[in-house]
């Protein structure tokens, strides 16, 4: 993996976390989380945004599925960064509500477990005849 891969990469992973952060900041306390199934779903959502935006980042630089593990690295980083900087802040920027800011830090962690598995998803099988 190339220092510009690392660099797209990146730059697609603080997308996608802008992306999130803005899409919860915008709909977080009055929509999402009035209802759980609701928020589940938005949550399940985002992550696949996130992950499609990863697959596709990946596919884009021709890396074989064996070595998107570093990649996935270099994209999560800056959700996993961003994250924390939102919650450590998370009172002045959002809400003064902690469960609310539990609620944000689950839905951040939803979206990097979701770029964190397609790593492992396996290839697809040639047909046996």
């Amino acid at each position: 993996m190339s220092k510009l891969d690392v660099a797209i990469f990146s730059l697609a992973g603080l997308t996608a976390w802008l992306a999130a952060t803005l899409f919860y900041a915008a709909y977080g306390g009055g929509l999402l989380e009035k209802a759980f199934w609701f928020y589940a779903l938005n949550a399940f959502a985002a992550a696949a945004a996130a992950t499609f935006v990863f697959q596709i980042a990946a596919r884009l630089r021709r890396i074989p599925r064996a070595k998107r593990l570093f990649p996935a690295m270099a994209f999560g980083l800056p959700i996993l960064g961003g994250a924390d900087l939102v919650l450590v802040h998370f009172q002045k920027l959002m809400s003064d509500d902690p469960a609310s800011m539990g609620r944000y830090g689950a839905f951040m962690l939803v979206l990097l477990v979701a770029v964190g598995a397609s790593v492992f998803e396996r290839g697809p099988q040639k047909a046996r005849v």
